[in-house]
């Protein structure tokens, strides 16, 4: 089991101690079930971590933006990233409050990036030399200076997904180490910029500390030169995230603490060594945080088994791929577990498919499980990147959310969509 708040006792699943099959009889399925023990454990990981040091950790509210773990990762004190004028709005609904709000992403609109500045966001990360002048020209406007950082492409294979992949020369984001120098010199040009820091992100569901080491050593080299060609000093360093989970025995990431540690070290020491105050240090963490949270838990509709010899047995389930993406999207693999242990069931291969009329709707290919018509299953490690990415493709209505709470109760986060709710924004 990919996460120890999931586990079986007497052959059946429980969350933090509640019982899966009770909590879908209340709200049926497919149903998201998170651990809000999980959440704050890894929180409380990280604090422990950064506690007494410049460090702030920013949610990364992409990989699951329920306005109730926004709340959770506030009351923590962390910061939060965003890439889109939706998520930051999010944010500011998720509690009361100043919050640190960095915002990513290549394609910021003239409206998104007013929206930041007259929200006074902490740092918006520019990604290209046009979207530095357009933010310039929006500052204007509003007559503010706008607090910017550039993002570096520090071209580090992270040994990752390519989809996911976003430190490399031929990724869409950030800029080289040559017209990042050229972004900086241009900034220092630009009466309603003000330089604040560097940003760097290498990718997503990273298993190694080496493609983090290698990111930070070169962002450190760039700082060198910066300081020495423009005396740009700066104020923060965001080293972005990327950290992943294990959705498989074979997977074994570095844990949070040393994750943080590493990097923060790297930059301490290089700083001292030079005989400089080290800046303010900033992380961009969501799937560690979230993923192995949450589980998907969807019902058998139907077992269709081929007779051919050649052919395959499909589970056809009510969960689908407009509700679990990544499996279809990236060839992601979630372990699939019965939710209660049916021991006298034969065993048999069996690909996972979801109603949806595509052939590109599967959800696991090739598990060996004991199945039956009516069964409940549940696919792990689904706290990240799995409802955020969910949709209404063929008209279906998005998943129920629920909380497992840290005293044993269980509350409804994400209520499942009406089909008034997918229909009102129509005209007719």
């Amino acid at each position: 089991m990919r996460c120890k708040n999931f586990y079986y006792k007497d052959d059946e699943l429980l969350c933090d101690g509640l019982k899966i099959k009770k909590i879908v009889q209340e709200y049926s399925t497919p149903v998201f079930i998170y651990s809000e023990l999980h959440i704050r454990e890894n929180l409380n990981q990280i604090n422990k971590v950064i506690n007494g040091k410049q460090i702030t950790v920013c949610y990364a509210v992409k990989a699951n933006p329920a306005l109730n773990i926004l709340k959770l990762a506030g009351t923590e004190n962390l910061g939060f990233d965003v890439v889109s004028e939706g998520e930051m709005r999010r944010v500011l609904a998720s509690s009361p409050g100043q919050k640190k709000i960095v915002f990513s992403g290549v394609g910021k609109t003239d409206e998104e990036i007013r929206f930041a500045l007259q929200n006074e966001v902490f740092c918006l990360n520019v990604e290209s030399l046009p979207e530095l002048n357009r933010v310039n020209m929006v500052a204007k406007s509003l007559n503010v200076r706008a607090p910017v950082s550039i993002r570096i492409n520090p071209d580090v294979n992270p040994d990752t997904h390519p989809y996911i992949a976003t430190g490399l020369r031929e990724n869409k984001f950030g800029l080289s180490i040559d017209d990042g120098m050229i972004a900086y010199k241009t900034a220092q040009s630009l009466p309603f910029i003000d330089v604040k820091g560097i940003d760097c992100h290498i990718g997503s569901q990273i298993l190694s500390l080496e493609p983090f080491e290698q990111a930070t050593n070169k962002v450190l080299n760039f700082i060198d030169r910066l300081i020495k060609e423009t005396g740009v000093v700066l104020s923060h360093i965001n080293l972005g995230g990327g950290l992943g989970i294990s959705y498989s025995d074979k997977e074994h990431p570095p844990s949070l603490e040393n994750f943080l540690s590493l990097t923060s070290d790297i930059v301490i020491n290089w700083y001292n060594k030079r005989g400089l105050n080290p800046p303010h240090l900033l992380f961009e963490l969501g799937r560690s945080i979230v993923g192995n949270s949450g589980i998907l838990v969807a019902k058998v509709l139907y077992l269709k088994s081929t007779m051919d010899s050649n052919g395959k047995n499909f589970a056809v389930v009510d969960a689908a791929m407009n509700d679990l993406v990544r499996p279809t999207l990236y060839n992601a693999h979630h372990e699939v577990v019965p939710v209660i242990l049916n021991k006298k069931t034969r065993s048999s291969i069996w690909e996972i498919v979801g109603p949806i009329c595509e052939s590109g709707d599967w959800l696991a290919k090739n598990r060996e499980l004991r199945l039956l018509e009516g069964d409940l299953i549940s696919f792990l490690s689904a706290g990240a990147y799995c409802s955020s990415m969910a949709s209404n493709y063929n008209s279906r209505r998005k998943p129920v959310e629920v909380m497992v709470n840290c005293d044993g109760s269980v509350r409804e986060i994400v209520r499942r969509e009406s089909y008034d709710e997918i229909f009102n924004r129509e005209i007719t």
